[in-house]
């Protein structure tokens, strides 16, 4: 990795974790995998899945909340590196596509990384706790009305709103 690439990975990565500990008090509200995604958008599918992984590992392993328990920190961290990844096959297929279009795809995108997040790391939370419940009563328990549901239509709308527009300021400054 060249040196301009190495300083904006890391710009990026702090970033995303400053973005992560905006929002840390409000639940199932956040902009870190926006930041993630866009991350991915903009510098590909490897170094996407780099900036998740080490910007959710920053920010999961030093949270003023609590640090998770090891199978839901790893569930999170692998489920970001997933999503900066995501950007990165995002950019890719969208490249000739109309800017609403590109929101629109966006913001589905937000919403199934989201769920795929929440599955994940409802099934870690499964992992660290197997009380009497089955893992379907665990996930399908963690899915349901309102947090997850703010959680996952936020990030759409978040997704939609974000991507796009910073995507497009950057190549207006063929920074992108």
């Amino acid at each position: 990795m060249e040196t301009r690439d190495l300083i904006q990975t890391s710009l990026l990565v702090a970033l995303c974790v400053a973005l992560g500990y905006l929002m840390i008090f409000v639940p199932n509200l956040e902009l870190i995998s926006a930041a993630i995604f866009t991350a991915g958008v903009l510098t590909g599918v490897r170094r996407g899945v780099v900036i998740g992984l080490l910007a959710e590992t920053i920010y999961a392993g030093f949270n003023p909340m609590g640090a998770s328990a090891p199978p839901l920190f790893l569930a999170q961290v692998v489920a970001m590196a997933i999503v900066g990844g995501a950007g990165g096959v995002f950019a890719a297929v969208v490249r000739t596509q109309s800017w609403p279009r590109q929101a629109l795809l966006a913001g589905i995108s937000g919403l199934l990384l989201t769920l795929f997040y929440d599955v994940l790391t409802n099934s870690a939370v499964y992992l660290s706790v197997r009380e009497s419940s089955s893992w379907a009563a665990v996930v399908i328990g963690g899915l349901s009305f309102p947090f997850p549901l703010a959680h996952a239509l936020g990030n759409a709308v978040g997704f939609a709103l974000i991507v796009p527009a910073v995507r497009r300021s950057l190549e207006r400054w063929s920074l992108a």
